[in-house]
Formats: C-alpha cells, sequence, structure tokens
C-alpha cells in the first residue's frame, strides 16, 4: 500500500526510506507471530482465535478465560531478578480484576558504559535510531507486557507502578533497549497482587451473534479505491462504537494516529527529533471508499523502520448501525518491504499478501488492551478470497471480516 513518494518527503525523509530499503535488501521481510505464551502455558487460540457458529456466516470468537486453578494457586507476593536481554516469563498469570504493584530497584550497565536504574535514563542522539521495546519510555527503564504476543503493548513500570489488568496472560518483564544495546546486571522487582478496588461499569450484556449478519454488509464495498478508482485494499474489519469509542480504543492498543500531511510530518518530526523522540506517525497515501478518503489512519510500527515495515490501517464511517452505535469498517494491511509500482513503474511498498494476519492482530491487540466488549467473524455475499492492490501486488484471504464491538 503506497505511502507519499519519497519525491514529496523532506531530505530527513528521503534518508529514512533509504536506510530501510538498504536493510530490507540486505535482510528480507519476514512476517513473524511470536506465540504469545508457551505451549504449556496458552492455548492456540490466543494465535488463532477459537470460534463458535452461532449462525450462517457468523462466528463468534471466544473470549480467552483464565484457568481458575492457576489463578486460586498464586501467592499475593513475587520477588524476580529481571536481566537485560529476552523477555522475561515471571510464570505469573494475572486477569482482569488484579490490581498489580510494583516495586524495582537495582543498577543495569549498558554496552556504551552508562548506568540506568529501573526509571531509565534520558535517551541520547544515538538512540533515536534504535529500536526499543516501549518507543515512549526512556533507555533501560524496567517495562512490562501481558503475555508475549506481539499484539500486546509494553508498559512502563520504573521504579514503581499500580495498574488494574485488563487482559489475561502471563506476566513478562524485561528492561527497555534495542537488540543492539546489550546491558549487565540486574534489577530486583518485587510484585503485590490484590483485588482491583476500581468502580467497573459493568458491560451491556449484547447478544453480538443475532445481532450481526452477512447482510450487515450488503451495501460496503468489499475492497477500497484509489484516486483514480482502481480497486485496492480489501475490507477486512468492522468496528461498532462512537467516534470517541474508536479513537481510544486505538490508542489503547498502542495504535498511533498517523500525519495527514507532509507539512504536518515535518513539523511532528522535528519537535520529535529536538525532544529525543523518535518519529512514528509518517503519512500514508489517501485511498477511497462510499466516494471519500478514510475518516481515520492508525499505524503500529518500530521508529527506525517505519518507512519500510509497519501495521498500518484506515477506517471510514458507514451509515449502518448496530445496536443504536455507528459501525465503522476498514482495510488493514502489513506493509513489508518495497516492490515496483505496476502503474507507474515507480516504488511503492509491498504487503504481506496474507492479509488475514493483520485483521486478525488487529482483534488481538484490541483484545489485549481489555477494549472489547464481544468480537466474531462475518462471511459477507461475495467474499474476497484472491485481489491485487490498486499498485499491483497481490494478497489472499479466506474472506471473512473480523466486527469487534467496543465496550
Amino acid at each position: 500500500m503506497r505511502s507519499p513518494s519519497p519525491k514529496t518527503l523532506p531530505l530527513c525523509f528521503v534518508l529514512v526510506l533509504a536506510a530501510s530499503a538498504q536493510a530490507q535488501q540486505q535482510n528480507p521481510p519476514v512476517r513473524v507471530f511470536e506465540s504469545p505464551e508457551p505451549a504449556a502455558a496458552q492455548s492456540k487460540s490466543a494465535v488463532t482465535p477459537a470460534t463458535v457458529e452461532v449462525r450462517p456466516g457468523v462466528q463468534l470468537i471466544q473470549a480467552k478465560t483464565p484457568d481458575t486453578q492457576a489463578l486460586s494457586s498464586r501467592k499475593s507476593s513475587y520477588s524476580f531478578k529481571v536481566s537485560p536481554g529476552d523477555w522475561t516469563d515471571t510464570g505469573v498469570i494475572v486477569a482482569p480484576g488484579d490490581h498489580l504493584d510494583f516495586s524495582a530497584s537495582g543498577t543495569i550497565t549498558l554496552a556504551d558504559n552508562r548506568s540506568s536504574s529501573p526509571a531509565g535514563i534520558s535517551r541520547g542522539w544515538k538512540d533515536l535510531i534504535r529500536q526499543f521495546p516501549l518507543n515512549t519510555a526512556d533507555a533501560g527503564a524496567l517495562i512490562g507486557r501481558i503475555s508475549n504476543s506481539d499484539a500486546s503493548v509494553p508498559f512502563l513500570i520504573g521504579t514503581s507502578k499500580q495498574m488494574d489488568v485488563t487482559m489475561t496472560g502471563h506476566l513478562y518483564l524485561n528492561a527497555n533497549l534495542s537488540s543492539d544495546l546489550s546491558g549487565t546486571g540486574d534489577y530486583s522487582v518485587k510484585l503485590k497482587i490484590s483485588k482491583s478496588q476500581a468502580t467497573v461499569t459493568p458491560a451491556t450484556s449484547v447478544d453480538l451473534g443475532n445481532l450481526l449478519s452477512p447482510d450487515l454488509f450488503r451495501n460496503i464495498p468489499r475492497t477500497v479505491q484509489d484516486e483514480q478508482g482502481r480497486p485496492g485494499d480489501m475490507v477486512n474489519f468492522a468496528i461498532i462504537g462512537t467516534k470517541d469509542q474508536v479513537q481510544k480504543a486505538f490508542q489503547a492498543a498502542g495504535w498511533t494516529a498517523v500525519d495527514k500531511t507532509t507539512q504536518d510530518a515535518i513539523l511532528h518530526g522535528l519537535l520529535a527529533t529536538l525532544s529525543h523522540e523518535a518519529y512514528t506517525e509518517m503519512p500514508m497515501s489517501t485511498l477511497y471508499l462510499f466516494g471519500r478518503p478514510q475518516d481515520l489512519s492508525f499505524a503500529r510500527a518500530d521508529p527506525i523502520a517505519v518507512a519500510a515495515v509497519r501495521h498500518h490501517l484506515r477506517v471510514w464511517q458507514t451509515s449502518e448501525t448496530v445496536d443504536g452505535k455507528p459501525l465503522w469498517v476498514g482495510s488493514a494491511t502489513h506493509d513489508n518491504g518495497f516492490e515496483k509500482d505496476q502503474r507507474t513503474g515507480g516504488v511503492t511498498h509491498h504487503i504481506d499478501p496474507n492479509i488475514d494476519a493483520e485483521r486478525d492482530f488487529i482483534q488481538q491487540s484490541f483484545a489485549a488492551a481489555g477494549v472489547l466488549q464481544g468480537a466474531a467473524y462475518v462471511i459477507p455475499t461475495d467474499p474476497v478470497k484472491e485481489a491485487h492492490t490498486a499498485t499491483g501486488g497481490g494478497f489472499h484471504s479466506d474472506g471473512r471480516i473480523v466486527v469487534m464491538m467496543l465496550r
């Protein structure tokens, strides 16, 4: 899927594009989805959602529920040693309703001789070209995540943190370092688990299976179009909720609203650089559905690879409603390098042809953020199975659209 041409971008972004292209040439992109948990700890359904067919063309996605025996055998407090490197599986399962209280101490020494506490140290200029697990945290800071899935967003712990859990999974800990910035030493981490005291408004019970049907997508095109009307990406996901719910859900799930114009990109890129922060909001091209450009655009990407490799999507509000709330639809693909644009002969993005993996990544990221009330697959009439993007790249799908109802 095409982003703005390098010719329309300032020099700094041209350099990023060139560096990314060279990296892709030396290391061909490989689409990898980690197993969210070790096989003994989590079922395969965390990668391929388990479904139950409730009516023709509608399959409910079963929400993951915690193992009650595993939860009942937990202690109220734990101590861990966390060394920089791979994510440390604490072996502790956490679930919604848990309140976690972290405290940490210790020092690690980075390969460039800087010393860091769990709070981390301010990033230097060299850190701008590094890929950190948590882009918003300082170098060396203690971070965590629930489950080992790529869809799960890391969170900052630092020297202390209290939080309520929104998803079920193993708790993982690590130091916020890039692969080329190793460290020695370790952090001592203490964890207390108690029952959350937060007041939670119970989600309204909704029979999503009976609310959905293939007819919901009868008046919605199967693919989006480019400016010249050429068919492009498949419409492969839908969201039920208000605009405010949609924007907050993407933010909670780690997605960034991208810049709409090159001018915005220049300003935000400059401000990020001056603040020693990585820039991840690179614009994407405009596509059309219902005769209009996308209403919202989001991406998830590693800062240094954002020009060539990123999860990205576009969203349009429809005229349909479900249970009184607006229905939004969108197309999502995963850029994993560059290829020749079949229309112009220029350079454009190459997408992972398995677009179902990207569709499921969105659902998994929303589930990990705890923003879903329910989700299901719907098979519309005349589903797309094999097609090409507007730039000529091929893709394939099982034809299902994932529908997500927000809390």
